[in-house]
Order: structure tokens, then sequence, then C-alpha cells
């Protein structure tokens, strides 16, 4: 349980790392429209590359009994 502990709280870790350096990167000085709708454009795609890497993950189909 140790282990699982420490793996959440480290992709915690980079997901709050990732998130606000988008953020600095896309808003720069002054929070705006366009920034935000960057940031949601980004997320939708990661979103969606998450998704198809799930789906093709060949190890998370069910087996069938013999």
């Amino acid at each position: 349980m140790g282990a699982a502990a420490g793996l959440q709280r480290t992709a915690q870790y980079l997901g709050a790392i990732t998130a606000s350096g988008l953020i600095g990167l896309l808003y720069g000085q002054r929070a705006a429209d366009p920034g935000l709708h960057r940031i949601a454009l980004i997320g939708v795609v990661l979103g969606l590359l998450l998704l198809a890497l799930t789906l093709a993950d060949r190890t998370l189909r069910a087996r069938r009994a013999p």
C-alpha cells in the first residue's frame, strides 16, 4: 500500500508541475480568454491521447475462461 501511495503522490506532483508550467506559458503576464482556450484545447488533446492509449492496451482486455 505504501508503494501505491507513493506512486499516486508522484503523479499528483507531476500533474501540478505540468499544469503550472502550462498556465505560466500560455497566460503570460495576464490571464485572458485566448490563454484559457489554448489550455482547454491542450487538455482535450491530452485526454483523447490518454483514451487512445488506454483502448490500445491489450493487457486491459478481459480474458475468457477456457
